[in-house]
């Protein structure tokens, strides 16, 4: 359906427009002409607007549920579903349970009734509560009748106020509670036809044959449900929430979670800040903190910089390694921060007063990369050039085992969300899965063409995303065991440390590049990609009028790297079924001359650590 905008719709009298202007998804429409109404936009419906019949609604829902388990292939479940909440069951013993309730009805034996009726497969929930109202309806109707007032009072409160909401009429419970105190059944107006004991047991069996489908107790038939129509709801429901927010493109539209209201893909447009402090070019970067408040840049000036990423503000320097610093990870409540460095030594930092608290040793050379373990703000793996993985206790500052198997210098490190996963990439081009408690290797993935700057797990634990010095960032599925997604564009083959890493729920893949730019590419990749998405060369720079700058304590000239066209294609690979090659669906450009390293984002954040000595902060 084609949704045309106000001033398309079909011509109207001028006077009539000269008044209150009617808004197009205005409640009120009466002064549109048809023709109007029927090119007029759709109103949107809140959702508050939708009214369900309670009851027919749920049991909807469960003939919904019954058909989706068996469309799953789990025949037990689904006839336990069946019958215990459908009510759905044509055995022998069903019919004797039936026959055993009309005995009970006959006898007056309701205690029994309330068991038999609540056998599986013989009614749905619902349907046993409204009709157990009507069992104890009869029985307290006897008890006024026998002038057994306090039997009676007892089972209106005890039984029948509870069921309340199931009465097969408006305010039959209140004619019930007049007749505590009345005489006989007839002084209420509303049973003044009450035919006695007997007979209204025979109505009640009547009641209870016809519900259960015949005299014969034949089984009850399930209401006719379309094919799939539960993921036919949901789609139509998603559909729904992405028609609120934009507008329906020419592609399939994915949706990462049933479980959350769908929430589009907003991409970082520009840069809005460069902050400049550092005297040599950024190596890394990392956001602290859920909010991402907070930002922490390590430099090869041998210092870190913690500041504001609301206003920019440089909170605290720190001070006190010797060397570059080549990874910075803050724990995941954004108190501590730890530092690796050229100097062979892994500092953690206090964020609120910048102190250092600890320091680790480390006689194996540069520490290319460090990472807390997740929910454990007092554990750290780290990666150095002498080839192997250490684990740290932060408190007691002593190693608690180390992870030997490449068989080159390691230069990337993370943990998956449980913690109990360990994956590195190193100069050797492997890429080691470690056991994080055993200390065991669970496997070692090669097929990549160089060496393995960065690695990170999603947040699920079902994919792993490295950079490598081959022009390219790769997704492995580890529940399929390979890699699935190759991401080209960009540069990343010189002796730089280029990392890439998720964004956005991991639907997408950021990552820096040798050519100063940022790059994004969906996770899935994408049938349409704007030509604007990747421009062909680097045509400004940032000027000091166009971007807001922070007091400069001195800028190094950093390295020029030649720009790449950023659209072309990676070459054809022999095993290019396999692997899907994806372009970028966007380039940000901003940083000075010079290489990206590090990108990362958090909470609809973006910062980027650039070789021109400036901490890149973007925004849409």
């Amino acid at each position: 359906m084609s949704i045309t905008t106000p001033n398309q719709a079909g011509p109207s009298n001028l006077n009539d427009n000269l008044g209150e202007t009617l808004h197009p998804h205005s409640k009120s429409d009466t002064a549109l002409t048809p023709r109007q109404k029927e090119k007029s936009p759709l109103r949107n419906v809140d959702i508050d607007e939708i009214i369900l019949d309670e009851i027919e609604f749920d049991s909807e829902i469960d003939l919904l549920i019954g058909q989706y388990l068996e469309s799953r292939g789990i025949p037990s479940i689904s006839n336990i579903w069946n019958e215990s909440v459908l009510g759905i069951n044509t055995s022998e013993e069903r019919k004797e349970w039936i026959e055993d309730v009309e005995r009970c009805i006959l006898d007056g034996d309701y205690s029994s009734i309330e068991i038999l009726i609540s056998k599986p497969g013989l009614l749905k929930t619902q349907t046993q509560k409204s009709f157990l109202y009507l069992c104890w309806r009869q029985q307290f109707l006897e008890h006024v009748e026998n002038r057994e007032s306090q039997k009676g009072f007892n089972l209106l409160s005890k039984r029948l106020k509870p069921l309340e909401h199931y009465q097969p009429v408006p305010y039959d419970f209140y004619s019930l509670s007049y007749l505590t105190s009345a005489s006989t059944v007839h002084d209420a107006p509303t049973f003044r036809d009450w035919a006695g004991v007997g007979p209204e047991r025979e109505r009640l069996v009547g009641m209870w044959r016809e519900l259960m489908g015949s005299e014969k107790g034949v089984g009850q038939e399930r209401p006719f449900v379309p094919p799939n129509r539960l993921k036919t709801l949901l789609k139509q429901a998603a559909a729904w929430q992405i028609s609120q927010v934009e507008s329906a493109s020419g592609r399939s539209l994915k949706t990462p979670s049933l479980l959350s209201d769908y929430r589009p893909l907003q991409l970082l447009e520009k840069l809005y800040y460069l902050i400049k402090g550092h005297t040599a070019n950024v190596k890394c970067v990392d956001l602290v903190g859920p909010r991402g408040d907070i930002g922490v840049s390590g430099a090869s000036d041998s210092t870190l910089r913690i500041f504001s990423t609301d206003d920019y503000s440089t909170k605290h320097i720190l001070q006190g390694h010797t060397s570059r610093i080549w990874s910075c990870a803050s724990t995941s409540s954004g108190l501590a921060i730890a530092s690796g460095s050229g100097d062979g030594k892994i500092r953690v930092w206090d964020v609120s007063s910048g102190a250092c608290n600890t320091v680790l040793y480390i006689d194996g050379g540069d520490v290319y990369d460090v990472k807390w373990r997740p929910n454990k703000e007092n554990q750290i793996v780290s990666a150095s050039y002498d080839r192997i993985l250490r684990f740290w206790d932060v408190e007691t500052s002593k190693q608690v085992r180390t992870f030997s198997g490449h068989s080159q210098s390691t230069l990337t490190v993370a943990f998956d969300y449980t913690g109990n996963m360990i994956a590195s990439g190193s100069k050797d081009k492997h890429i080691r899965l470690w056991d994080a408690v055993g200390g065991t290797c669970i496997k070692n993935i090669t097929g990549c063409l160089g060496e393995i700057t960065s690695v990170e797990f999603d947040q699920e634990g079902r994919y792993l995303l490295a950079g490598c010095k081959d022009n390219s960032n790769r997704l492995w599925d580890l529940r399929m065991q390979r890699n699935i997604y190759r991401y080209t564009g960009h540069q990343n083959t010189s002796k730089n440390l280029i990392r890439c890493s998720f964004a956005h729920n991991a639907s997408l893949i950021i990552g820096g590049s040798e050519d100063g730019c940022i790059y994004l590419w969906e996770r899935e990749g994408s049938s349409t990609v704007s030509d604007n998405s990747a421009p062909d060369i680097k045509k400004s720079l940032p000027s000091e009028a166009s971007i807001k700058n922070t007091t400069s304590d001195g800028n190094s000239t950093p390295s020029y790297y030649p720009p790449r066209d950023k659209a072309a294609s990676a070459t054809n690979a022999p095993n290019k079924a396999i692997i899907e090659t994806i372009k970028p669906l966007k380039v940000l450009e901003g940083h000075y001359e010079g290489a990206v390293f590090d990108v990362v984002w958090k909470n609809g954040k973006l910062i980027s650590a650039g070789e021109d000595g400036c901490v890149g902060v973007w925004s849409n």
